[in-house]
């Protein structure tokens, strides 16, 4: 459970909160809470006192290009989340707030900063070449294809930066968003997953774990979800066709991403795309059902036996 022992949220069961059932708002905006009223050809303009246009020891946080946050606001967002009114309602509620603490937890348990430790004990050993926080700072621009034009909070269009607003004012590194990758190293990734922990003869992950988060956490709530994965739908709607096994799992993104790993059948699929390009009012994707039926395409021809 979590340890906040000046808030509500002291005591939340960390297995409620990765399959979102903790009562945790779905969402805070915490980038608004730095604009000022002012606006430059309708952009709200940053609050000068929060940020500033080079990098110091004061503003050490790079939130876009030229654009650098205040040394002391994430821990505002903490203090936000920590003392948001929780939930009435006890069953499923997507929310990645609480993954916000995780990036903590980790990070104290290890004494090291999360791009370190997932690079250092995943990435690298798993052969990936692309995948990580902060692409920029290991690939070339034009490799990496433009999220949106952020009109909202950055004021510019966004590239290399991640577009979850709140974990580019953590600096880009997130416990809840900042991935970068290309298909081939989720490949890698999702392939470990469905060898149940291990790959290229390497253990990295406990079989009795996978099978643990891979599950459905609190299926009798009517909440498909496992530990921190996305599980097919109980009934109607879900991230997938109907034509994936139920032992099935995986994870979607905002920007208009999945991959999906089916152990029944041995499939891994990978759909990348920037869907809120040139901004999030794009809903061709959801619109047409793109990624779900490319998905019932290739079970079509390589059998669900």
């Amino acid at each position: 459970h979590l340890n906040l022992d000046t808030s509500d949220k002291n005591g939340l069961i960390i297995r409620d909160i990765l399959a979102h059932q903790a009562r945790l708002k779905s969402w805070i905006p915490f980038y608004r809470y730095t604009l000022d009223d002012d606006t430059i050809n309708g952009v709200k303009v940053l609050r000068d006192t929060l940020y500033s246009s080079t990098k110091s020891a004061i503003y050490p946080y790079k939130v876009a290009e030229n654009i650098f946050l205040h040394f002391s606001y994430p821990d505002s967002i903490l203090k936000k989340i920590k003392y948001s009114e929780l939930r009435i309602n006890e069953g499923y509620k997507y929310s990645d707030l609480g993954y916000y603490f995780f990036k903590e937890i980790i990070e104290k348990e290890y004494n090291e900063n999360l791009e370190t430790i997932t690079e250092n004990h995943f990435y690298k050993q798993l052969g990936m070449e692309n995948l990580g926080y902060l692409p920029l700072n290991r690939i070339e621009e034009n490799r990496i294809i433009p999220t949106e034009h952020d009109y909202l909070y950055r004021g510019q269009l966004i590239k290399g930066y991640v577009h979850d607003q709140g974990a580019a004012m953590l600096g880009g590194v997130g416990g809840h968003a900042g991935i970068f990758s290309n298909a081939n190293d989720l490949a890698k990734l999702m392939q470990m997953y469905l060898n149940f922990g291990e790959y290229a003869e390497e253990k990295f992950i406990s079989e009795k774990t996978i099978k643990e988060f891979t599950k459905c956490q609190f299926c009798v709530n009517e909440n498909r979800r496992g530990a921190g994965f996305d599980k097919p739908a109980l009934d109607i709607g879900g991230p997938t066709c109907k034509c994936v096994s139920y032992t099935s799992f995986g994870h979607t993104g905002f920007t208009g991403t999945i991959v999906w790993v089916d152990p029944d059948t041995e499939l891994i699929y990978i759909f990348l795309s920037n869907r809120v390009y040139p901004d999030a009012n794009n809903q061709k994707l959801l619109r047409m059902d793109v990624r779900t039926n490319i998905m019932q395409e290739i079970y079509n021809l390589f059998g669900t036996e």
